[in-house]
C-alpha cells in the first residue's frame, strides 16, 4: 500500500489512541473524551503552509465546527486564523507567516465551544547550507515497485555530495521533483494540431545509498527474492551519523524519459529536476520514520505492535513539523526530438 502524508495523517487520526510518544491515549473513551489533534508540516520557505485540525476517534475522526489558530514568532502575533467560511473543512487553515532559521514558533489553536485549547512550539531548523556538487548519469536499471519480472528501464543516478551542519545533531529529508514536458498532436481537418503537457513526480529509489537505508542498502533483485517485506524510506529521511561534521555523497534513482505517456502522439521534450535537500526537526524524522513503517510491507497490524507515534503538541496530540530548504535545479533534455515538432 502506498499513501499520501495527508492520507496517513487521516488514518493516524483514528488510530492515534493507541500510541503516542509523549501523549498515549487510553482506550476508554468514556473516560477519556476526544482529544484535539494538530498537524503540520511546514516549509519553513514557503508562505503557503497548511495546518489540520480534527478529533481523536476509535472507528472515525471526528470534525470540529469552529476553531481560532494562533501563530506566534519568537513571543509576536504573526497571525490569527479562522476557518473558510465557504468551505464544508472548518479543520483546515491556511499559514501566511515568514519564518526563519532559528524562530521560535508557537501554534495555538482553541476550539469555539471552548472545550479544547492544544499547541505546539517549535523552533525553526538552520538550513544544510549549499549542496556542493550533482553528478548525474544515465543507467539501465529495474523500476520500483513495478512488480516482479519488469524488465530494466533507463534511469537517471544521481550522485548528490552535501555537507553536514557542523557542531550538532542533523536530521534531513531529500525530495527529487521532477516536471516532465511533452507536446503531442491530434488530427483534425487534414490539419496537424499541437499541445503541450507537463506531469510532475516525486518518485525516488533511495535502495541502494548506504545512509538513506540506514546502514542496509539493497537491490531491486534482493528486495524481490526476500522472504520478508522491507522497510522502504518512502519519505526520504536521514540524520548525519554517518557524516557527523562532514560530507557525503548520496546515490538515488529515478526514471525521467518519457514514462506515463502512451502512444507515438506523444513526444518527451525535457525533464526539470528539482532537488531539495531540507533540515528537518528531531520530532519530524521520527514520525516520518514511523510512517515509513507503517506504509511498508514489514508491517502487519493484525501481527505487529502497535507503532508509537513522536507527538510535539500539547493538550492534545499530533506533530507540527518546521522545515529549511536547500535546492539545485537541473534539465535534461530529449536531444532526439523531431524538427517539426514546435517549441514549448
Amino acid at each position: 500500500m502506498r499513501r499520501s502524508i495527508l492520507d496517513i495523517f487521516l488514518f493516524l487520526l483514528v488510530i492515534i489512541s493507541t500510541a503516542a510518544c509523549n501523549n498515549d491515549l487510553p482506550f476508554d473513551l468514556k473516560e477519556n473524551p476526544p482529544k484535539l489533534v494538530m498537524n503540520a508540516i511546514i516549509n519553513a520557505d514557503s508562505t503557503y503552509n497548511t495546518l489540520f485540525l480534527n478529533l481523536t476517534g476509535r472507528n472515525q475522526i471526528g470534525q470540529i465546527k469552529g476553531a481560532t489558530v494562533e501563530v506566534r514568532i519568537n513571543g509576536s502575533l504573526s497571525e490569527t486564523l479562522r476557518p473558510d467560511p465557504h468551505s464544508s473543512d472548518k479543520g483546515r487553515f491556511y499559514i501566511n507567516s515568514a519564518f526563519h532559521p532559528g524562530d521560535v514558533v508557537r501554534i495555538d489553536a482553541m476550539t469555539d465551544d471552548g472545550e479544547h485549547h492544544a499547541w505546539a512550539e517549535v523552533t525553526v531548523p538552520q538550513p544544510i547550507g549549499k549542496i556542493e556538487k550533482v553528478d548525474t548519469a544515465s543507467i539501465m536499471r529495474k523500476p520500483s515497485n513495478y512488480g516482479y519480472g519488469t524488465p530494466p528501464r533507463r534511469h537517471l543516478r544521481y550522485q548528490i555530495k552535501i555537507k553536514d551542519r557542523p557542531g550538532e545533531k542533523n536530521f534531513y529529508r531529500i525530495i527529487v521533483e521532477q516536471r516532465k514536458y511533452w507536446k503531442y498532436y491530434w488530427e483534425q481537418n487534414d490539419q496537424t494540431c499541437w499541445d503541450s503537457a507537463m506531469q510532475k513526480s516525486f518518485k525516488l529509489q533511495t535502495n541502494e545509498d548506504v545512509v538513506l537505508t540506514d546502514g542496509k542498502p539493497s537491490t531491486e533483485e534482493d528486495d524481490e527474492n526476500g522472504l520478508f517485506g522491507t522497510v522502504n524510506n518512502k519519505y526520504a529521511i536521514f540524520d548525519d551519523s554517518r557524516f557527523t561534521d562532514g560530507s557525503y555523497t548520496m546515490n538515488v534513482y529515478n526514471d525521467i524519459y518519457g514514462w506515463g505517456f502512451w502512444g507515438q502522439e506523444y513526444i518527451w521534450i525535457k525533464t526539470d529536476v528539482y532537488i531539495r535537500i531540507l533540515s528537518i526537526t528531531e520530532k519530524e524524522y521520527y514520525y516520518l520514520r514511523a510512517l515509513n513503517l507503517l506504509d511498508s510491507d514489514a508491517y502487519d497490524n493484525t501481527l505487529s505492535e502497535p507503532i508509537a507515534f513522536p507527538s510535539n503538541v500539547n493538550g492534545g496530540t499530533g506533530m507540527v513539523g518546521f522545515s529549511t530548504e536547500t535546492n539545485y535545479m537541473l534539465t535534461v533534455k530529449n536531444n532526439a526530438v523531431p524538427p517539426m515538432v514546435p517549441d514549448l
